[in-house]
């Protein structure tokens, strides 16, 4: 991507952002051929920073569902033996 990015700024523009990002880079790149280039390149790199923030947030949001799963789990047995306990006492008084 990134030869393209600089050979042909506007293509890779268009495919990063889309076809506004294609008509901004167009008119870059016909009043220079660098700015073209760097706002080809900067539309690349927010594209990968967004897909890594999309996969660092989705690992987020699974250790925090783990995490509840964990807990609920922890005070299903807690809930379970103080209900045993309570009916040990409860056999206890009884007999």
């Amino acid at each position: 991507m990134v030869i393209i990015c600089i050979l042909l700024p506007p293509l890779a523009a268009g495919l990063i952002g889309g076809f506004s990002s294609f008509f901004i880079n167009l008119i870059l790149t016909c009043i220079g051929w660098l700015p073209g280039i760097v706002h080809a390149y900067m539309l690349m790199k927010k594209a990968e920073v967004e897909e890594q923030n999309k996969e660092l947030t989705s690992q987020i949001n699974n250790s925090e569902t783990q995490s509840e799963e964990k807990t609920s789990g922890f005070l299903n047995f807690i809930i379970i033996v103080v209900l045993l306990v309570v009916v040990f006492f409860m056999l206890e008084n009884n007999l």
